[in-house]
């Protein structure tokens, strides 16, 4: 077998990962999740990479004041989200959860706290939402293979 096709057969065995897989983060991550629900044994997979940091975003049901979305980053994302549900991470979820406003992870990037600053320094966050309607670009870079892109009938 060629070395070409045995490097094919071990992208196509890669785990997928919320992060950086393109067609997962096309999807959003309410439909990647659902989509990975019975497939991965994990609860958010993330590629050894990711695993270092990812920043991610969360979707309000409703604005708070002016907020519509949060932008984090953390190196343990379950653990994370947790704390926000709880009340114990940021002051605005805090608020949020007492307000009685539901959220719902919207969206993550590969990287570090310098990705976080820059997307907030960037400012509207809605431009990068799923959920807000907006079909976000695939990032330079990230993978494009894997199962979502065959779950959504999309050539490799």
């Amino acid at each position: 077998m060629s070395t070409v096709r045995l490097t094919a057969l071990a992208k196509a065995a890669r785990p997928p990962c919320l992060a950086c897989d393109a067609a997962l983060s096309l999807m959003g991550c309410d439909a990647a999740l659902v989509m990975l629900a019975n497939r991965v044994p994990e609860a958010f997979p993330l590629c050894r990479a990711c695993r270092a940091g990812v920043v991610y975003l969360l979707h309000f049901a409703r604005p708070y004041k002016h907020a519509r979305h949060y932008i984090g980053w953390t190196r343990d994302l379950a653990g994370r989200l947790a704390q926000h549900e709880t009340g114990s991470g940021a002051r605005l979820l805090q608020v949020v959860n007492d307000a009685g406003i539901e959220w719902r992870l919207s969206r993550l990037w590969p990287g570090d706290r310098r990705r976080e600053r820059a997307l907030k320094r960037q400012g509207g966050a809605a431009r990068c939402c799923p959920l807000c309607g907006v079909r976000p670009r695939p990032i330079a870079g990230l993978r494009s293979d894997g199962p979502a892109r065959v779950a959504m009938g999309v050539p490799a």
